[in-house]
């Protein structure tokens, strides 16, 4: 029986600690990017982490869960100041409350201090790995903008997905990896991926099935799994079964990957979030 109380909740308020105890020397923008990380979030980056790894969780670690929570975030703050959003986890975003400038320069911050906190560490390959993981995300936002307006192929569609949102849950948990043990890199690599485009899919599966009309993906012209598979910009519920199969082809391949872990309360936990996906 799983609780709803994480297993490793404890060590998700930790984190949650130590991105409001930032350092710096404007208390304008750390009011700002305090408010912003306040906001309620589930963490699930770190989550599937704490969980693949059963709590058990190094300084080196900590650093790393922290370095990853700060990059999503800005990528958040950034993505919302490229589509001229206006509400993030039900509250104004930066774009909105002051203006496109300000977000940049917020989520650059954040870069400027995961940037400290990976370089703390002492350690080139998870620098590399991180920067390398950046820079895809990046590469996977311009696909995006120059694919507007046009329905992409589904391999093309998976790149981006893989770019924008599954390489950072590789990030953290490879890098995490290498101090834990090397044995659980190549797992942690194709856990990451694989979970990580199962959750981006699910994202946009939610997205399409609030209707044509209310369907941000759809009013910004990004065309996604659904309108592919369809080969039809319109709403079909063929979309969303094929897009579903879709989904459970990754999380049938996420719970593959993990299925000699030791029976415990994590690996529950664990198979529990991918089960969310698939429904």
């Amino acid at each position: 029986m799983i609780t709803t109380i994480s297993p490793v909740e404890n060590e998700l308020i930790n984190i949650k600690k130590r991105l409001l105890d930032i350092n710096c020397d404007s208390e304008d923008l750390k009011k700002i990017i305090n408010d912003f990380l306040s906001q309620e979030s589930k963490m699930i980056r770190s989550l599937l982490a704490c969980l693949f790894f059963k709590g058990n969780i190094s300084e080196e670690q900590y650093k790393i869960l922290v370095a990853t929570e700060l990059i999503h975030n800005a990528s958040l703050i950034h993505d919302d100041t490229i589509d001229g959003s206006f509400i993030r986890r039900e509250s104004e975003t930066i774009n909105l409350k002051y203006d496109n400038k300000l977000a940049v320069i917020a989520g650059d911050y954040l870069i400027s201090l995961a940037t400290k906190e990976l370089l703390e560490l002492n350690n080139n390959n998870v620098v590399k790995i991180f920067f390398e993981t950046i820079s895809k995300m990046c590469i996977g936002e311009s696909n995006q903008y120059f694919s507007k307006g046009k329905i992409p192929t589904i391999e093309d569609y998976l790149i981006k997905t893989q770019y924008k949102t599954a390489e950072l849950f590789k990030a953290c948990l490879v890098s995490m990896a290498l101090y834990n043990s090397s044995e659980l890199i190549n797992t942690a690599r194709e856990f990451g991926l694989n979970y990580g485009i199962a959750f981006q899919l699910k994202n946009d599966l939610t997205d399409y099935k609030k209707g044509l009309e209310h369907s941000q993906d759809i009013k910004d012209k990004i065309y996604t799994a659904p309108i592919i598979l369809l080969n039809s910009i319109e709403y079909n519920d063929l979309a969303i079964e094929k897009t579903l199969d879709l989904i459970h082809n990754y999380c049938e391949k996420a719970k593959d990957i993990i299925q000699d872990f030791e029976d415990d309360i994590y690996k529950d936990y664990l198979i529990r979030l991918i089960n969310q996906l698939c429904n």
